[in-house]
């Protein structure tokens, strides 16, 4: 390897949202939604869904963009951008919310004439809604909107801090004083709040969720192009089937993934060797976020996932693929689970035969890890007799055998699974997983 090469900056970043309006790929229809909604006569809202990691921050920095929203039909003179990120603002108050909106509000609009009245109303003591009805009313009439982009909107929902009143307030703002939200969460909204009083809150019946999801072959191929191009370097078809296989399409683990393949290449390594450290060295970043989106599933999302990942191991046939009957038939909620797993990015469908698969080989490989007891670790047949016992499952007893290839700790999500597939076959399936590799 020159000393030129050694100097090529690596294109592909991850850990911080996407800023550089050149690097935004791919939401079209999501961003053209959420567009057609600000410039409706109603100035509708809008809110982003998506797991962590997912790109809800890029899209919401790339909608700041005063270049980016003037070309979307945003221009400042008419929408003014404003950008908040509430993530670990766990003790704000509403007071605190309002004079940070109001702040952030008077440096980015672009009426000078109007700072003075966001200033009189910030070096008030105390402001109520009448105050904040009364100035945004002006700016309405000075023809500008001021868009409320707020990330993270979570820690406001499930912060106790704000009530009833508050969300009613920002209700009546959103809808007969110009002011839209455009709100990023992980969840639904209305499945983040603190209160069962808050969820029967009209404030929510004001959005349009839109549920951002891994990109599709063609965005991530579009991505690497992009991104490449200038560098030097060129993805081959295999190096993109690494890329697609261990990403999945999801953003974060893509970025992850060819920033990777990216450096083995500046290094010169062969074919096997750049798939061996790839992998490596994927798998270093990517298993803390795999470990959080599992802590986030719940017992029922861990055995649909499980269903799916057996299902797509067996030899194929009719009874074995995993179409939401066929998983249903193993575990009754995955009627429900799907879906949500689907929202988060976990379960990919395809659309050419309507089944379901793992997002990405990585993921597999580490769910089957996460299963299964390391040599030397199991535990013996009379630890299982005692757990059985213990759950009065004499129907599990033939079982005996084969929960110690399992950690303890997932006996009881195990013992749950229906007779419709057999520990035996779910060990097997992993053990395969974990010695065929992910590539």
């Amino acid at each position: 390897m020159g000393e030129h090469q050694s100097m090529i900056p690596n294109p592909f970043t991850f850990g911080n949202p996407i800023r550089d309006p050149d690097r935004f790929i791919g939401r079209s229809s999501d961003i053209r939604q959420v567009v057609n909604r600000l410039r409706s006569s109603a100035h509708e809202s809008t809110s982003i869904v998506g797991e962590r990691r997912m790109g809800k921050t890029s899209l919401l920095k790339h909608l700041e963009n005063k270049d980016v929203a003037a070309d979307l039909g945003l221009p400042p003179e008419e929408f003014c951008m404003v950008y908040m990120d509430f993530q670990g603002l766990t003790d704000i108050a509403p007071q605190r919310f309002w004079q940070r909106v109001l702040q952030k509000t008077k440096r980015a609009i672009c009426n000078p004439d109007l700072t003075s009245e966001i200033a009189d109303v910030l070096s008030l003591q105390q402001f109520d809604l009448f105050d904040l009805e009364d100035l945004f009313t002006i700016i309405a009439d000075e023809g500008i909107t001021v868009v409320l982009l707020l990330d993270e909107f979570e820690y406001v929902t499930q912060n106790p801090n704000f009530g009833p009143d508050f969300f009613g307030g920002l209700r009546a703002l959103a809808i007969h004083h110009n002011l839209p939200l455009v709100t990023s969460t992980r969840r639904e909204l209305i499945d983040l709040c603190h209160s069962e009083e808050l969820k029967g809150s009209p404030f929510f019946n004001i959005f349009a969720n839109i549920v951002l999801r891994p990109f599709e072959k063609e965005e991530v191929e579009n991505l690497l192009t992009v991104y490449l191009d200038g560098s030097g370097v060129g993805f081959n078809q295999e190096d993109k089937r690494i890329i697609l296989k261990l990403g999945g399409g999801y953003p974060f683990f893509t970025q992850i993934a060819a920033h990777y393949l990216f450096e083995t290449k500046m290094q010169g390594l062969d074919k096997q060797m750049i798939k061996t450290e790839v992998t490596r060295r994927f798998d270093a970043q990517a298993n803390a976020h795999y470990q959080y989106m599992w802590s986030k599933s719940s017992e029922s999302e861990r055995i649909t996932l499980l269903a799916v990942m057996t299902s797509n191991n067996q030899s194929s046939s009719d009874k074995s693929l995993a179409t939401i009957d066929n998983i249903a038939g193993i575990h009754s909620r995955a009627h429900l689970d799907i879906p949500e797993l689907i929202k988060r990015g976990m379960l990919i469908k395809d659309p050419n035969n309507d089944t379901y698969r793992i997002l990405s080989t990585s993921l597999e490989h580490w769910i089957a890890n996460e299963l299964m007891a390391s040599p030397g670790e199991e535990e013996n047949e009379i630890s299982v007799a005692e757990f059985l016992a213990s759950e009065e499952r004499k129907d599990l007893e033939e079982e005996t055998g084969v929960f110690p290839k399992f950690k303890k700790k997932y006996w009881p999500l195990l013992a749950n699974i229906t007779k419709e597939i057999s520990l035996g076959l779910i060990g097997n399936i992993a053990c395969d997983i974990l010695t065929q590799g992910m590539l």
